[in-house]
């Protein structure tokens, strides 16, 4: 069970990172996740390389939909900003 909610965490904190101004804050996690994926592919510490490579691309593609998610969340908020100062003006 705990491992769940440190995933969760992860998760939660990774939209956070997207939802901010600067795309690049949400590409601190999936960077550093290639950075451990990587760490742990070359230091062999693998039994099936095939199958870690499968989960590691699993857990890549679930961080990049996560900030995929929190750009648009971003967007979505800014351009309903812009349109109450547009309806303000009138």
């Amino acid at each position: 069970m705990p491992h769940f909610l440190i995933f969760a965490l992860i998760f939660a904190f990774q939209y956070f990172l997207s939802t901010r101004a600067s795309v690049y804050w949400g590409a601190i996690i999936p960077g550093a996740y290639l950075a451990y994926c990587g760490w742990i592919f070359t230091t062999h510490q693998v039994n099936h390389p095939i199958k870690v490579v499968l989960l590691m691309l699993l857990g890549l593609a679930m961080f990049l939909l996560e900030w995929e998610k929190g750009r648009e969340s971003f967007k979505k908020k800014q351009q309903n900003e812009l349109n109450k100062m547009k309806t303000q003006d009138i």
